[in-house]
């Protein structure tokens, strides 16, 4: 028995890092224990099914009162990440590049949405797994490499192992990592920025000798930054990466690195080209870079007293419990790292470190609401007043994280000397104060209905701060034990101690729910998917089908959900919505648009064929088809085909003779289109024998057989888009925008072939 154990002895203070990486693995492991064990999914499909029909009419018979959720402010994952996903790896199962999304405001540019993920290295895990197991897999892999990757970073700064271990628990389930953890793009962008660093230290480690390896790990780690979903976060990664090398190495006077860096950037934006060129090319025709961010609104910027979610996270309450009292949306405000992390925070603080309490002061000082932090909104710098500055919590939580480890580092060289004590005063008198809030609200306004949420709240962090307090104390008074031994049990109480307290912060917030909630079939989303395409649907209630979901099911819709849209589709959809030629700004949009006037004469040009309601829709033109529970599907037959030829053709100059045109009660729009540029056709009546078969249809392809008796100016009911080409015959000819928002293109005389290619 002493050989074995001596040899277990000797492999861990041989491998040690191995062994802490196993160590690691297995806390973030522990954290997902209801997963491993269990097979819940770390998605809030709980809210999904839970808040929205046609999915509370499946379970209404077990709830009548809908399917109880953790959590009704993450159900953005369900509602944007894992539909987009979800598009791009079916496209290239099938083989194609994943160009299009025609599923959402009525389609848009897949490729260009970041979001999407499409070239994310761990979409392998989808290509030959389910996809909710896939997606589960990338959730977990969120804090599990930025862990490791920021571990690793930490021993080449020359930590010890148990102060890298402690800097890798702080940041990859501190409060920022919690808040976005199942969106699956937010940290999936950060995580790598660790590793970028390992890679810059490397590479100037040397700088007489190249060393392709580094250069090829920093080159994969940003552009896997780029590709994981999440333009802010991109950049807050690049300025920072740029931000150290320069701080850490600018002043030396190597040339080898600038031409390095050269490599690096010039071979990050070849990699990465065709996503940023779509995304590129698709903004000027959004709403996003013009109107940019509702600046004034509440909680664009994080209110100064919400600072106190770095102390207590909850002393505004929390969603998950229905009591959140605070700012606007938890999830944008809460930093929180543990008290431990905290309070090792502030013993990092030494002139080694100032790099990152620089950091942590500029990302404060543009994060926190004030007259300086508002000035880029001000005058409208662009790109950046379109990024809502909240989100330089993640710089502000990796910076403390990293200071964590170099105040555990400290700490530990200091056992048996003279503590520090200004770190622990510092923090003593914040809570005291904010006890002092609590006993007095008056003075400091907290409303008397949520002084209770805020006291008790304050309890569990103010006993953890205790706790701390004693653990230092006692360590310092036993520090004529044998040092070793005093080091190692210090190590692991402290580890242990922040590993509980943000354990049970990062439960409370993070939702595990049934697997067989995971956009389950249903009667509705059953006779949809069994439909012949290509049709749009619409809802007429909010509660339905909400948006982008139906993507899921591969369901074509009128509806979408995404601060980047086309700005020609909320004006053409404003218009409709008002029942006049008015495309105005202001639209009410946003980032949601949910259509519901199914009387508007511009509807049956979104070639919308099934409406979704909760009403007894009285309409000659309305079929019912389908129910389940208090939801009604319809059919709506008056609907125009997706494809078809016109009589008469109007050429109007501008939008507003265009939405005019369209709105005239003497034009009949199944007859008549209306294009923007001259097209050179007759106006005739049809004959019987002119036609327009469906050959295929995908989302981004579209194949008919046209058969016309003279020229005729045929409409594609598709969003136009510059890159879609339209070839007859296999000959391109030119597309025309039609109808305010649709293609068209003139076919001569007899049979042919059309085909429509999103390029």
């Amino acid at each position: 028995m002493k050989p074995l154990t001596k040899n277990i002895f000797s492999f861990v203070r041989n491998h040690t890092d191995v062994v802490m990486m196993v160590f690691f693995m297995l806390i973030v492991g522990v954290f997902f224990y209801k997963t491993i064990v269990f097979g819940k999914l770390p998605v809030p499909s709980d809210a999904l099914v839970g808040l929205y029909h046609p999915y509370r009419d499946l379970y209404a018979r077990s709830y009548a009162n809908g399917i109880p959720f953790k959590n009704f402010l993450i159900t953005d994952p369900v509602r944007q990440q894992i539909p987009w996903r979800k598009s791009a790896i079916e496209s290239v199962k099938k083989g194609k590049m994943p160009l299009w999304d025609a599923d959402s405001f009525g389609g848009v540019p897949l490729l260009g949405n970041i979001q999407a993920g499409v070239f994310y290295p761990f979409n392998i895990f989808f290509l030959f797994l389910p996809f909710s197991v896939a997606w589960t897999i990338l959730i977990i892999s969120q804090p599990l490499c930025a862990g490791v990757f920021l571990y690793w970073f930490l021993r080449r700064k020359n930590l010890d192992c148990a102060s890298a271990m402690l800097g890798a628990v702080c940041f990859a389930f501190s409060g920022f990592s919690i808040a976005w953890l199942t969106w699956g793009t937010v940290v999936s962008t950060w995580l790598w920025t660790p590793l970028s660093l390992v890679a810059i230290e490397a590479i100037h480690g040397n700088t007489l000798k190249i060393n392709a390896k580094w250069i090829i790990l920093l080159v994969l780690s940003v552009t896997s930054s780029f590709f994981a979903g999440h333009i802010q976060i991109f950049i807050y990664s690049l300025g920072f990466l740029a931000l150290y090398a320069l701080w850490m190495y600018g002043p030396k006077k190597f040339a080898f690195p600038r031409i390095v860096y050269l490599v690096i950037a010039g071979s990050v934006l070849l990699i990465t080209a065709p996503q940023w060129i779509t995304m590129f090319r698709w903004l000027p025709e959004t709403g996003r870079l013009l109107r940019g961010s509702v600046w004034q609104g509440e909680g664009f910027f994080i209110p100064l007293q919400h600072l106190i979610q770095f102390l207590a996270p909850d002393y505004f309450g929390n969603p998950t419990t229905l009591n959140y009292w605070g700012t606007w949306n938890y999830g944008e405000m809460v930093g929180y790292i543990g008290v431990a992390g905290l309070v090792l925070a502030f013993l990092g603080i030494t002139a080694e470190t100032v790099l990152w309490i620089f950091i942590i002061a500029g990302a404060l000082l543009f994060s926190v609401a004030s007259p300086l932090s508002s000035l880029p909104y001000q005058f409208h710098i662009p790109f950046i007043s379109s990024l809502q500055p909240t989100r330089l919590l993640v710089v502000i939580d990796f910076s403390l994280s990293v200071l964590a480890a170099y105040g555990f580092s400290r700490v530990m060289k200091r056992i048996g000397k003279r503590p520090t004590l200004w770190p622990f005063l510092i923090i003593g008198f914040c809570y005291a104060g904010l006890w002092v809030s609590v006993v007095l609200p008056k003075i400091f306004g907290i409303p008397p209905d949520q002084l209770a949420v805020a006291r008790r709240n304050l309890i569990m962090p103010t006993v953890l701060f205790a706790g701390m307090c004693a653990v230092f104390v006692v360590f310092n008074i036993i520090s004529g034990t044998p040092k070793h031994a005093v080091k190692r049990l210090f190590q692991i109480f402290v580890i242990v101690f922040l590993v509980i307290d943000l354990f049970r912060f990062g439960w409370k917030f993070t939702p595990f729910t049934d697997a067989a909630y995971f956009f389950p079939a249903t009667r509705i989303t059953s006779y949809l998917e069994k439909q012949v395409k290509p049709y749009r649907v619409m809802t007429t209630d909010d509660r339905i089908f909400p948006p982008n979901v139906h993507e899921f099911y591969g369901i074509e819709s009128v509806n979408g959900y995404d601060p980047v849209h086309s700005v020609r589709y909320e004006e053409f959809i404003a218009a409709m919505e008002r029942g006049k030629p008015d495309i105005q700004a202001p639209f009410g949009f946003e980032r949601i648009i949910v259509p519901k006037n199914i009387k508007s004469p511009l509807l049956p040009l979104l070639n919308v064929r099934y409406i979704l309601s909760f009403d007894d829709l009285h309409d000659t033109n309305l079929r019912r088809v389908a129910a389940e529970g208090k939801t009604i599907l319809y059919e709506k037959t008056n609907s125009l085909p997706r494809a078809y030829l016109v009589e008469h053709v109007l050429y109007k100059k501008t939008k507003q003779e265009i939405i005019d045109a369209l709105y005239d009660p003497s034009v009949d729009l199944r007859k008549t289109a209306v294009v923007e540029y001259p097209v050179s056709v007759l106006n005739f009546p049809l004959n019987t024998s002119e036609s327009v078969n469906i050959q295929s249809y995908s989302g981004q392809q579209f194949i008919l057989r046209v058969s016309t008796m003279q020229p005729r100016l045929l409409v594609i009911g598709n969003i136009y888009n510059a890159e879609w080409n339209v070839y007859i015959d296999a000959i391109q000819v030119p597309l025309y925008r039609t109808n305010y928002l649709f293609m068209g293109t003139v076919v001569p005389p007899g049979t042919h072939l059309v085909e429509l290619r999103y390029n």
